[in-house]
């Protein structure tokens, strides 16, 4: 869910959108909404959705300019997981992917290790698909669109790498599309980075070299509530801007609650939007260590004794490490319909498709949820 302008969607308005579905949270299954953004010192507001009976995390946190925003925000990542989970709601045929004509080599990225070598030849759930960059519809996997998490999983789905990577809901579908494919390129841009030999410091942005005055005055208002913070570029497909940032306390004796960076990360046409995005996910992903709610946040990040020597070379980094990237490099030539000059990007990076799965928002007419899928983008191996 986008919180803040210049991120592309043309929908209604976050206030609008708020305003429509706070009465009906209980449809979703949200049983409390709250503002957690008072445990950290921060200010960035931020809000956790609890869904008790989900079958993935049952806390959704969502982060924005205001606390209106981080709570759309969390409400609409709550709702990806609610609308993906019904596998019932799905229409689904079953059939080899032989039978279905499917190349398996167009989900090697997205089997794991234990998936068998014939796995094409072998009867399993798929769902049909639109292709963005085609006029053909093409099969998906079912067990990489749906989000019904149950332990242990079913056979079939163990062959696949779930995750909700492109998963996203909107006031309209091309907002959720736009969202859902920003974040494919984003996730495929730090996956390749995390591979990368001295990416921290050869890719790291000069924050001196930032013209934005409200992403600078955000920079400073972290500065001067003792955190260091970092931004580096990503190199996407297509060139698409996406930033990462860590925070990390300037003060090692001050990081008690918080010893290690949190980091976030934002995909977008405009970077600095992308930029502040990133830091604001930076901050959610605070709050997230702080609460201790999420399910998906378990007793290893929190060792009794942290590695204290990684974590101070760290901070060293963050502190006096280079800085090579100038940020008006991010910028590029862009023209009103982000998804348009996304979809024209990827087709000219030499994607092979662009998948986008709808899902049934039923009893939610007014919003759109799909799962965009591009088998030549990596997921990142997040669940």
């Amino acid at each position: 869910m986008a919180d803040s302008g210049r991120d592309g969607r043309t929908g209604p308005s976050p206030a609008d959108l708020l305003r429509r579905l706070l009465p009906r949270l209980a449809d979703f299954g949200i049983t409390r909404l709250g503002d957690i953004t008072g445990l950290d010192r921060l200010g960035i507001p931020v809000m956790q959705a609890v869904r008790p009976l989900s079958l993935s995390n049952s806390v959704a946190q969502g982060k924005g300019a205001t606390a209106e925003m981080a709570a759309l925000s969390a409400v609409l990542e709550a709702a990806e997981c609610f609308f993906a989970e019904r596998v019932a709601q799905f229409d689904v045929t079953e059939a080899s992917g032989t039978s279905l004509a499917v190349d398996p080599a167009r989900f090697l990225r997205h089997v794991t290790a234990d998936c068998p070598p014939g796995w094409a030849d072998t009867d399993i759930a798929w769902v049909m698909a639109e292709d963005l960059l085609s006029p053909v519809r093409r099969p998906v996997p079912l067990a990489l669109v749906h989000t019904a998490y149950t332990h242990p999983a079913p056979r079939q789905d163990a062959w696949f790498e779930a995750s909700t990577n492109g998963l996203a809901v909107a006031g309209t579908r091309h907002d959720a599309v736009l969202h859902g494919l920003l974040e494919c390129f984003e996730r495929d841009a730090l996956a390749g980075a995390q591979r990368r030999h001295g990416f921290f410091q050869r890719c790291r942005i000069d924050p001196a070299t930032i013209g934005d005055a409200g992403l600078n005055e955000l920079i400073e208002t972290l500065r001067a509530a003792g955190l260091l913070v970092a931004l580096w570029r990503a190199q996407a497909k297509g060139g698409v801007p996406v930033i990462w940032c860590h925070l990390l306390e300037e003060d090692a004796h001050a990081g008690s609650l918080v010893p290690f960076p949190a980091d976030g990360s934002a995909a977008g046409l405009d970077p600095a939007a992308a930029a502040v995005r990133a830091i604001r996910e930076a901050a959610q992903s605070r709050l997230a260590a702080i609460s201790g709610a999420r399910e998906d946040i378990t007793r290893l990040s929190y060792p009794r004794y942290p590695d204290w020597d990684m974590i101070e070379a760290h901070r060293r980094l963050l502190r006096d490490g280079p800085r090579p990237v100038h940020f008006d490099s991010l910028i590029t030539e862009t023209g009103s319909d982000w998804l348009a000059d996304l979809l024209a990007r990827g087709a000219a990076a030499g994607l092979s498709s662009i998948l986008v799965v709808d899902l049934d928002t039923a009893p939610f007419e007014d919003l759109a949820a799909v799962k965009v899928f591009v088998p030549d983008l990596e997921p990142l191996g997040e669940g």
